[in-house]
């Protein structure tokens, strides 16, 4: 019995609404005559106390909160809790990184399925991620914000970073031409009114960056920030179209602005860095001139070089196969092997 439960508790949210459908299922058969047809109804019981229970909290839902990262939702949804915030909102993420692959026309299906066969093609366990998850891939969400109810407030938090700010043009996108009130929440425009409070200070680029008191407190300053006006409003919108054009495969935030770059962009500061590590005599991550790969994708978000170990790791591997790098270990995850320049 534990063994089962423990099993369910760390299943993916798509893995346990398929087990309860189908015990679902078993129950209406069971109801239709067979011998365990009280414990069926017994089952039916709790799921429909279960129900009116979500929609008592779906009845008292006002705001949306809208991030763009698994870990932001995260800070979100504690942050919102320690506020007394919690059941009046509703938090919304998506899983997919937007400062590279292809972002072409991925509001609509093509596009999308496009950026998936990149994306395959160049990462590891890209496919594992489309397959988990589901409710929190880029289709899932583009229909739950087109389905938002026109009584809530949404909230659109991110940061300057390349990521966060194509997500809002692609949001905006999507939530054009709805009657909600929609307010963008910038979070390293919002830490310059209140950085003064906090010591030592945070470089806000990134909503999961935040600490926790400092998100809560941005949380309490929500009902004063005014909704979108129609000029921005158009403008982002008409941004994102022009995002959508675009065939580049690596993105940067660069002086305000969504800047595309070319797919090698970062191989020399990957190099550098390496031999950098190389040189160090630090015999914690470099051995006989190998030096581990984490520990270089470390150093890079470190220098704010770039912002994804994915396609830093990608970037590694093409090093590898045009013989600029070799590498020692297993290559399956970045703690698991070492880089070297030969």
């Amino acid at each position: 019995m534990q063994e089962r439960l423990d099993r369910l508790n760390t299943a993916d949210d798509g893995m346990r609404k398929y087990t309860l459908y189908r015990m679902m299922e078993r129950c209406e058969k069971e109801l239709q005559g067979g011998k365990h047809a009280p414990l069926a109804e017994d089952i039916f019981r709790i799921v429909d106390e279960l129900l009116r229970q979500e929609q008592e909290r779906l009845d008292q839902e006002i705001n949306v909160h809208v991030v763009f990262a698994p870990s932001a939702a995260g800070s979100m949804k504690v942050a919102l809790s320690g506020c007394g915030r919690r059941l009046e909102s509703r938090v919304i993420h998506w899983e997919d990184w937007f400062s590279y692959g292809p972002i072409r026309q991925i509001h609509e299906e093509h596009g999308r399925l496009q950026r998936d066969r990149w994306m395959e093609e160049r990462l590891n366990h890209a496919m594992f991620g489309k397959l988990m998850n589901r409710e929190h891939q880029l289709e899932a969400v583009i229909k739950e914000l087109a389905n938002i109810p026109e009584n809530r407030r949404i909230y659109l938090w991110c940061g300057d970073n390349a990521h966060e700010q194509i997500s809002l043009r692609l949001a905006m996108y999507v939530l054009n031409g709805k009657e909600n009130p929609i307010h963008i929440m910038n979070v390293t425009q919002l830490y310059q009114e209140i950085e003064h409070k906090y010591e030592p200070e945070v470089d806000p680029h990134y909503v999961a960056l935040l600490p926790l008191e400092t998100l809560q407190e941005m949380i309490g300053r929500i009902d004063a920030v005014p909704p979108v006006d129609e000029s921005t409003n158009k403008a982002l919108v008409a941004d994102w179209m022009r995002l959508a054009k675009t065939t580049d495969t690596l993105r940067i935030w660069k002086n305000g602005e969504i800047v595309g770059l070319e797919e090698d962009a970062f191989d020399t500061q990957i190099m550098n860095t390496i031999r950098e590590l190389q040189q160090s005599g630090d015999l914690e991550f470099a051995r006989d001139g190998y030096v581990r790969a984490g520990r270089v994708a470390a150093e890079l978000f470190d220098r704010q070089i770039f912002d994804s170990h994915q396609y830093i790791e990608y970037r590694f591997w093409h090093l590898i196969s045009t013989d600029q790098l070799k590498f020692n270990g297993i290559p399956y995850a970045l703690y698991l092997y070492s880089v070297k320049i030969p």
